[in-house]
């Protein structure tokens, strides 16, 4: 999607800049030129990365979820807040020569993740695995169901890239299908549709349907 916005603008450059209404709204974050992270207001508040499981400390680069504590805010401080947004914190110095610290791009929310054959699952991975692949669009759904034999299935609906051949859909389908099992370890059907065939909306997407 990031790649799409630049091409149709024609724009230079794009930047991710995170934000929190709770926190200080859009602009709580920066990415710099060079895009090896989000630099973070360190003055402004202290950022913690927790297992959203256990609340304990997630380890400097792993995954967790993001949690807050306000060090100007006056009217409506926050301590310890737990944000929901899944991220990490990024070591060393970025390569920009800025001292700020950073963390990763969201990558995607802890109330979002869903289980299936005891595997912990995140949108977020769904997407980043998608996002590897060449001939597929940026707009997806993930539906769960149960067989009537009592199991669980995840089915992946992802849309077919514009100007791609909807005749290589089926060795898309298997490719992603395999793709997909080696990255989450928990196989699944991918279900290959037309371009711009699933619902856009100007809010944060339902991308997971439960259905068991």
């Amino acid at each position: 999607m990031r790649r799409n916005i630049k091409e149709y603008l024609g724009a230079e450059d794009t930047f991710d800049i995170p934000g929190l209404t709770e926190l200080y709204g859009p602009g709580t974050g920066l990415e710099c030129p060079a895009h090896e992270g989000i630099h973070y207001w360190a003055d402004y508040y202290i950022l913690e990365i927790i297992d959203p499981e256990t609340l304990k400390p997630s380890p400097p680069g792993e995954v967790g979820e993001m949690v807050v504590t306000t060090l100007r805010k006056e009217a409506a401080p926050l301590i310890r807040y737990r944000t929901r947004d899944l991220t990490r914190l990024i070591p060393g110095r970025c390569s920009c020569g800025n001292i700020l610290p950073r963390h990763d791009k969201i990558l995607g929310r802890s109330d979002d993740m869903f289980i299936i054959r005891g595997v912990n699952i995140y949108p977020g991975q769904i997407d980043h695995v998608l996002s590897q692949a060449s001939r597929v669009g940026s707009e997806f759904q993930v539906f769960l169901e149960r067989g009537a034999d009592g199991k669980d299935y995840l089915t992946v609906r992802v849309e077919r890239a514009e100007g791609a051949d909807p005749k290589e859909d089926r060795a898309l389908a298997a490719h992603l299908e395999h793709f997909i099992s080696h990255q989450l370890l928990v196989s699944g059907k991918v279900e290959v549709v037309d371009f711009q065939s699933l619902p856009r909306t100007e809010r944060k997407s339902k991308r997971v349907f439960d259905k068991r």
